[in-house]
């Protein structure tokens, strides 16, 4: 084959480009991240991690295409995937589509500064193949985030149906006019996050949230969610094995706390979603791992969170211990009243329990070695630990 065919000459200075990959990755992302209005408010995840994943992703597409590979529809899927994601997080078409042509733009830069002299003719083919990526790459993410925005606007409707049922507002011309069917009773879950989460990961966290819930149900979901979680809607119908369900968030990589109520009439879905809440405040306050929880699962918890005018009176009887008392307690608990266990925990000498419990049970007037006292200060320890976390 002649040195002057302009395919191979193509591959050759291509190959050139192949060892800067990593630092033209970061140079690209460098000059998007400059781009982008508001990156600094953006999580790092998303500009150093992912925007990079995706640089390096298209260079490495681009380099096997000139060396004929065709891009297939699954080596398109990274770029889809990012342009839903950056559409349910607010970015503009535009500015997508701008870093996009960053890239390519210097690509076409770091081709041009490896062709030697009389190799223009494979540098003209480099350029040709260049636009048909870009056409192809443009493509792929502008229907994604289309499509993307098509979902978006029906789960707005969605939204609108679920603020209505949760608010006890009369929902059926709201729903209706959405093309929503209403059904006689749902199971209420309510989601609960981590307050110091970035609001792009909150945004991101929900959104899975939502697939799995639809993934789960064969249906959408009607959801409402905020900053902080929010409440979905599953049709009473629905058979509700809730550690498949809880087994479709784990899988989404959605750690998340979720209480559920039932609400057998629509007209009751109000106080199934403040009971649900707070099941799933519960359970995160008081250190359960994130799953699905109902009301049998935190019963104690949530009967103590709000037991009338004995839960100051209750939370308060460990106020004469101090805080070596109420770690001890706190660890013999944990390791169901082994000793010596609860020494290990602490690092101290199985002794030095015996003497704490021994003082413990005559501060609060309680034996330890009563079934009476365990019940009592086991109590008062959990209502305290909600009434401090709440």
């Amino acid at each position: 084959m002649s040195s002057h065919d302009p395919v191979l000459t193509a591959a050759l200075i291509a190959a050139r480009c192949e060892p800067q990959i990593n630092g033209l990755t970061r140079q690209i992302v460098a000059e998007q991240r400059s781009s982008i209005p508001d990156a600094a408010a953006l999580p790092s995840s998303m500009l150093d991690v992912e925007m990079a994943s995706t640089v390096r992703h298209g260079l490495r597409l681009f380099l096997r295409f000139v060396q004929g590979k065709v891009p297939s529809d699954r080596d398109m899927r990274l770029f889809r995937e990012r342009a839903a994601q950056r559409m349910a997080e607010g970015v503009p078409l535009a500015t997508m589509l701008g870093a996009y042509l960053i890239a390519y733009r210097a690509m076409w830069r770091a081709l041009c500064a490896v062709t030697l002299p009389g190799e223009e003719h494979g540098l003209s083919r480099l350029g040709e193949m260049i636009f048909l990526t870009l056409e192809q790459t443009t493509t792929a993410v502008s229907e994604a985030y289309l499509q993307g925005t098509l979902r978006a606007e029906r789960g707005e409707a969605l939204r609108a149906v679920a603020g209505a049922l949760l608010a006890g507002q009369e929902a059926d011309d709201v729903a209706a006019r959405h093309g929503v069917s209403l059904e006689p009773g749902y199971r209420v879950l309510a989601l609960v996050l981590p307050s110091s989460e970035h609001p792009v990961a909150v945004r991101r966290r929900l959104h899975a949230a939502q697939a799995a819930l639809d993934r789960f149900a064969g249906q959408a979901v009607l959801t409402w969610f905020g900053p902080e979680g929010g409440h979905a809607l599953l049709p009473l119908r629905l058979s509700f094995p809730a550690p498949q369900l809880a087994r479709h968030l784990a899988d989404g990589g959605i750690p998340i706390h979720v209480g559920v109520s039932v609400a057998e009439r629509r007209a009751g879905i109000p106080a199934a979603a403040r009971q649900s809440t707070r099941i799933a405040e519960i359970a995160r306050t008081s250190g359960r791992p994130q799953s699905l929880y109902e009301l049998r699962d935190v019963l104690l918890d949530f009967h103590l969170s709000a037991p009338g005018a004995s839960g100051a009176e209750l939370s308060g009887l460990l106020d004469v211990l101090d805080a070596v008392h109420i770690e001890t307690l706190e660890a013999y608990y944990a390791t169901d009243f082994d000793r010596r266990a609860t020494a290990r925990a602490l690092n101290v000498h199985p002794n030095t329990v015996d003497n704490r419990l021994t003082r413990i049970s005559t501060l609060l007037a309680a034996d330890l070695r009563t079934a009476r006292g365990i019940m009592l200060i086991g109590t008062a320890l959990t209502a305290r630990r909600l009434a401090s976390r709440g």
